[in-house]
């Protein structure tokens, strides 16, 4: 079962192995990237990231939206990866429905609005956020599970 989708361009680092794993007590981690899981040698350095009962998963966006309704209701507790708010929204209009999303990592800093230290958006992103929200999809902008929220504010028009 899918416990948290989160949004990280960094996609497995030391935030998610050392935070959110043992946070939300996760046995697994499945990242969806095209471009991860395109590359064997980056997808054997995340595949290797697994120890003690936390077994990590690269698959490319098209495959975990094939692979999450078979593997749904499952023992697991995994943890979501996605690079892009893009990727996220592809997942959900496939029929992932989410109720939550946390987003940890974007940074657009040439062209992005600044909503945290780690989080800086552009247009298109602003765009899939607000489609999220008017899809009942709460938005979490935090790094790490002990930080408090960030609240989304709309643009302005």
């Amino acid at each position: 079962m899918i416990v948290l989708v989160r949004v990280d361009d960094r996609l497995l680092h030391g935030q998610i192995v050392c935070s959110w794993v043992p946070y939300i007590k996760a046995n697994a981690l499945i990242i969806a990237s095209d471009a991860a899981a395109g590359d064997s040698i980056v997808r054997g350095i995340m595949a290797s990231c697994g120890h003690g009962g936390l077994s990590v998963e690269v698959e490319s966006v098209d495959d975990v939206i094939r692979y999450i309704p078979a593997g749904a209701d499952g023992d697991s507790k995994a943890i979501l990866i996605v690079g892009e708010l893009g990727d996220a929204m592809r997942i959900y209009e496939a029929g992932m429905r989410f109720r939550s999303l946390n987003i940890g990592n974007i940074h657009h800093e040439q062209d992005g609005r600044t909503l945290s230290p780690s989080v800086i958006i552009n247009g298109e992103d602003e765009a899939i956020i607000e489609r999220f929200e008017d899809a009942g999809v709460k938005i979490d902008i935090r790094d790490v599970p002990t930080s408090v929220a960030v609240a989304y504010a709309r643009r302005p028009r």
